[in-house]
């Protein structure tokens, strides 16, 4: 029983910190007075527990839990294949010591400090390690190409990166463009033959000393050349000696000779920034900075950018804590929250909701291998709240509906209301009796939902922006309504800006999770917050009760030649649920300066038209019929659809959409190629 009840609290709590929730009133809605009634709390006691969350750090909040629990499980991650297991206190005494390398080499108050890798306990200590420095983590996607990266690094003035060795030939690449940086750290572990680095350290160094006599006494080429290869075989010599008589070096690939040109300039790099491993980089016995506020910056966050160049949003150490516990305290959630984290951890949604909340609350994170083996380490480590986005959870439903199908019994069975709940019990007996997905991110089709509950599986959703630390509004289990993301958080007031007659318009957002503004933009920052109110661009509407309902963006908003106005994120949930559509883009083709018309490109499922095609003994299928299969696909969901809002005309791409990190569709991208197209 006690066990049962402190799941159930659990489920509440992550809830919360997941999603992005939101408390409405109608134009205009304040969290407190129905938090008051709800909770049943005096008033006076709401105000000092939201006058504390004022005055704590994000490394303190965590600093909290290494006190309260410092031998329970933090962090869980696969090593060699199996589940090992992080206390709190070791997570901690890695965080000082990260800390203080960070001090000893010079980090300052308000320095920028650049995070690269993927998600790993490395990556989480380094996070918090910087803050408790004082420095400002500026979590970067390890996704970027390099014009991207070198416009992020370059635009936070980073001194100092934490990356992983893949990305050190990136980085390289262009390094001569960020003159702040002067320092790399490796993340990864020093699992390589201990005197490779210095062997081909000193063999470089030989190598510019004979580069210099060269031109200094004019040696003849061919004499040039010949010492050269000698060189290049006493090199190749010594690191076969070296590299096999390392117990556990793996063959390697053909390594760079020290005398190719290339390398003359990564030595040159390399010398620049000193690369050290996390290990060597961390020590032990320094005081760590005292004089930092809850209001000092924690986190830059670059904007996944779908609509151009990405800004860093400003986030103090007060948006983040007082977000996370206005968010637990609303869903008041327990010591067991226990998530699985698979989404880019460079994303705010998953920093907050999927790494910092459980870590608050003494529970417990759990590290996917990758996104392919999501589901086998679902099965494995059954947490108890997933952080996902919509586009994950369409694949989700996707599979587990086909594994259902695929098989005479379960689908007989599974077509019976009266006998369905027997399949479902043993989805949710693999996946864990307890667990929550919670969505966030992009707007859920409520279809998914729908799947989802018709398989006993539970999916909340929610709503909230980089911008706002991020966590706005959220379903909880206790009060939901399809098609809706919920209720705003305690502390947090929405309002809908110039709402049409439907009562549809831009949402505003108040409260002490906004930003401190964008980094360097002192323009766009009076652009986006005017008067404490941060302008979203998204479109919604509050319900008689208060619930939020997210329509789509602004930008992306459709006037069709009659005044109507289309929201192209409703039409591509529709178009979604045809088998036959992988991705699709809706957007509206201009017939004059104030009018458009509703037309859409297609990215085909090909895995489902090879189905179809054999099953139907139609094999091959030529891209006339593709066209035809799918015009008969568009029409029928304009069928659920307003005649306005239905596609006049669609497209087919042969390749996937450009997408951010949370599966987005960079449109600005693509409606480039349309306007260049012509």
């Amino acid at each position: 029983m006690a066990a049962s009840a402190r799941r159930t609290g659990y489920l509440y709590g992550i809830l919360t910190l997941i999603l992005r929730c939101e408390v409405a009133n109608i134009p205009h809605l304040k969290a407190d007075s129905q938090d008051e009634a709800f909770y049943a709390i005096p008033r006076s006691s709401l105000s000092a527990r939201r006058e504390d969350i004022c005055f704590m750090t994000v490394d303190e909040l965590i600093e909290k839990s290494v006190k309260k629990s410092p031998d329970k499980t933090a962090i869980r991650h696969k090593v060699a294949g199996s589940w090992q297991a992080i206390t709190y206190r070791q997570m901690w005494s890695q965080v000082e010591r990260i800390s203080r390398g960070l001090c000893r080499w010079g980090v300052h108050k308000g320095d920028r400090v650049a995070l690269i890798g993927s998600t790993s306990p490395a990556w989480i200590d380094s996070y918090l390690a910087i803050m408790r420095s004082g420095g400002v983590v500026v979590p970067v996607d390890k996704e970027l190409k390099a014009g991207e990266l070198r416009h992020v690094l370059g635009d936070c003035g980073a001194r100092l990166v934490l990356t992983e060795r893949a990305y050190l030939e990136l980085l390289f690449e262009i390094g001569e463009d960020l003159p702040a940086l002067e320092k790399v750290v490796l993340l990864d572990e020093n699992t390589g033959p201990p005197l490779l680095p210095q062997v081909k350290n000193a063999m470089g160094e030989i190598v510019d000393e004979w580069r210099k006599l060269v031109e200094q006494y004019r040696i003849p080429g061919e004499a040039r050349r010949h010492v050269e290869t000698l060189g290049r075989r006493l090199e190749k010599i010594l690191l076969q000696q070296i590299e096999g008589s390392h117990p556990f070096s793996r063959k390697p690939a053909a390594s760079p000779s020290v005398f190719n040109d290339s390398e003359e300039s990564k030595r040159s790099f390399f010398r620049r920034v000193q690369p050290d491993f996390i290990e060597q980089f961390a020590v032990e016995g320094m005081d760590l900075p005292s004089n930092r506020s809850p209001q000092d910056p924690a986190v830059i966050l670059y904007t996944s950018g779908t609509t151009g160049r990405a800004k860093g949003a400003m986030l103090s150490h007060a948006n983040i804590v007082s977000n996370i516990q206005a968010a637990v305290r609303h869903l008041e959630v327990e010591e067991s929250m226990h998530t699985l984290s698979f989404l880019p951890v460079n994303h705010v949604f998953e920093q907050v909701a999927g790494v910092l909340a459980p870590l608050s609350l003494c529970g417990t994170v759990s590290i996917a291998e990758s996104l392919k083996k999501v589901g086998q380490n679902l099965v494995e480590e059954k947490p108890t709240y997933v952080m996902g986005v919509p586009a994950v959870y369409r694949v989700l439903l996707g599979r587990m509906s086909r594994s259902i199908e695929d098989k005479f019994l379960s689908r007989t069975l599974f077509a019976v209301p009266l006998t369905r709940p027997l399949v479902a019990a043993k989805v949710r007996k693999a996946l864990g009796k307890n667990i929550t997905f919670v969505s966030g991110g992009a707007a859920l089709d409520p279809e998914i939902a729908r799947g989802m509950a018709n398989l006993g599986l539970t999916i909340l959703q929610g709503y909230g922006i980089t911008e706002t630390s991020p966590i706005i509004a959220a379903e909880s289990p206790h009060r939901r309504r399809p098609g809706t993301v919920g209720r705003v958080i305690p502390g947090v007031e929405v309002r809908i800006d110039n709402a049409n007659e439907e009562g549809v318009g831009e949402i505003l957002v108040k409260g002490p999770n906004v930003m401190q503004g964008y980094y360097k933009r002192p323009k766009a920052t009076a652009e986006a917050i005017v008067d404490g109110w941060y302008h979203t661009g998204d479109l919604g509407r509050l319900d008689e009760d208060g619930y939020l309902s997210i329509c789509g963006r602004m930008k992306n908003l459709i006037v069709t030649p009659n005044g109507k106005n289309v929201y192209p994120e409703e039409v591509e949930n529709e178009l979604l649920k045809c088998p036959f559509i992988a991705e699709v883009m809706v957007y509206g083709h201009r017939l004059s300066p104030t009018a458009e018309e509703v037309h859409a490109i297609i990215y085909p499922d090909q895995e489902a038209l090879d189905n179809y095609a054999k099953e139907n003994e139609l094999q091959p299928l030529s891209e006339k019929d593709v066209e035809n299969l799918l015009r008969r696909e568009v029409l029928e969901a304009g069928k659920r659809l307003a005649d306005y809002k239905r596609v006049k005309r669609f497209t087919l791409r042969d390749d996937e959409f450009p997408k951010t990190t949370t599966r987005k569709i960079k449109r600005y991208v693509v409606e480039a190629d349309i306007t260049a197209g012509g």
